[in-house]
């Protein structure tokens, strides 16, 4: 068997059998394969798409590339290990909101998170903003602190699903990440991989997610739903919009200080007009997880649980102790809103330069094109063009004003930190022309800023 029969296949929108899968995943895995061939076959995928058949074959050939885990450890009577996972946003900081939510609750989680792909940031980078935090424990060690203390968030580890991790880098920096196909492929090979119960899957839709559309995105979630089903792991997908960066800040460190805000907000703050969209998700994802976990199956019940878990600082506590556990460095705080002192992870934020971004115009901001501000963020150094780049974690956005808000000239919109002044001229370009303003009636600016971001719930 060759590679190159198999690219040629491929190319000639031929359905692959499953053995040549398995020969290319396998190969590539262990390095046979080189990474120009490999390239040549994911654009085939990408231009030509694969039949379910390809894809099932493929997914189990990717979890199946190195070790299944065993979390026989953690698992308790009447409780399941739920994971989850996003497929990506601008701004998307929710699972570091979500997880010490839900630990702080009861539910066990061993959490395996990817770095940035294209222009959507990665859990795994953000965390490494945090000085010390280590990403990259073995999992003998992740799943002995889950044991003590309900949660660990890890890199993906090089003891599963191998290929993944491989092919994931290579989509990066060959064009060929917003395949529904290799999206699917990827995401599930690593759920089924990790040993858990059930997976709850944020697909995010819109200008700063994979998906563009909502036919796009429920294809997409129904895709994983169904390989879940096959695998016999009860799956289920919740569509939120990413039309709009999610929160008020994007980049690395700036996303872990909203984290951390979020997380010690009271029953005001939580409430209020500005966290609205990240409050919508994260009370959804984290009573969904609530449910799947065993710990309450009544939506609406679980989210009072995770206002109570937010308000009491249940979670923030969660949060800091994960921190810790994982090497991130600490310091004592006093905050004067709270009134006390706080432990608060030490940040890499530091930067150079800051520049308000001002209103040209008066009127209603009617839209935030995220992608743009996803690729702003990588023409900073926040975000990585080839696969082996590394990452300027401090530089990022700052919003003042979001979708709905209304405006006047000279007024604020956000705030860029970043380092190198070359480079913040590269993101400006991508910046103005991000936001859009008009003049619109009251009813229409009211509509904007309060529509939903929780699309559909598939599974």
């Amino acid at each position: 068997m060759r590679m190159y029969d198999i690219i040629e296949k491929k190319r000639d929108k031929k359905e692959l059998e499953k053995e040549e899968i398995e020969f290319f995943v396998r190969g590539y895995s262990d390095g046979t394969i080189p990474d120009y061939q490999m390239s040549a076959l994911l654009m085939a995928i990408y231009i030509n798409g694969m039949t379910r058949q390809e894809l099932v074959y493929l997914t189990f050939a990717m979890r199946d590339s190195a070790n299944i885990l065993d979390l026989s450890e953690i698992k308790e009577d009447g409780k399941y290990i739920v994971d989850k996972h996003s497929t990506g946003g601008v701004g998307d900081k929710v699972t570091l909101i979500v997880l010490p939510i839900v630990a702080s609750l009861g539910a066990n989680i061993c959490k395996m998170s990817g770095r940035g792909l294209g222009f959507t940031g990665g859990t795994a980078d953000k965390l490494e903003s945090i000085v010390g935090y280590d990403i990259n424990i073995p999992m003998d060690r992740a799943i002995h602190q889950v044991k003590d203390i309900g949660v660990c968030l890890i890199s993906q580890s090089s003891q599963i699903a191998i290929a993944d991790k491989k092919i994931y880098a290579l989509r990066d920096s060959t064009a060929t990440v917003e395949s529904i196909d290799l999206i699917a492929a990827s995401i599930m090979s690593k759920k089924l991989a990790s040993g858990v119960d059930k997976i709850v899957l944020d697909v995010t839709v819109g200008s700063g997610a994979f998906m563009k559309d909502l036919d796009s995105a429920r294809k997409l979630a129904q895709t994983m739903v169904d390989i879940g089903k096959l695998a016999g792991v009860d799956t289920k997908a919740i569509i939120t919009s990413m039309s709009e960066p999610l929160g008020k800040n994007v980049g690395n460190a700036t996303e872990i200080k909203e984290v951390i805000s979020f997380l010690l907000s009271d029953e005001d703050n939580i409430f209020s007009e500005e966290l609205q969209d990240l409050r919508e998700v994260v009370f959804e994802i984290s009573a969904y997880m609530m449910k799947m976990a065993g710990l309450g199956d009544d939506i609406e019940k679980n989210k009072v649980e995770v206002l109570k878990a937010i308000t009491s600082r249940r979670a923030y506590d969660k949060f800091i102790e994960l921190v810790k556990a994982q090497g991130g460095h600490i310091c004592n705080v006093y905050m004067d809103w709270i009134g006390m002192s706080l432990d608060m992870p030490v940040i890499n934020d530091k930067v150079k330069y800051l520049k308000e971004i001002h209103s040209q115009n008066e009127g209603c901001i009617v839209a935030i094109d995220s992608k743009m501000i996803g690729e702003a963020l990588v023409c900073l150094g926040g975000g990585r063009i080839t696969k082996d780049e590394a990452i300027d974690y401090a530089v990022g956005f700052e919003f003042e004003k979001k979708v709905g808000d209304s405006v006047k000239i000279g007024d604020t919109i956000l705030k860029v930190l970043y380092n190198d002044k070359d480079k913040f001229e590269i993101a400006y370009s991508y910046i103005k022309n991000a936001i859009h303003i008009e003049n619109v009636e009251p009813e229409l600016s009211k509509t904007l800023k309060n529509k939903p971001h929780i699309l559909d719930i598939i599974g």
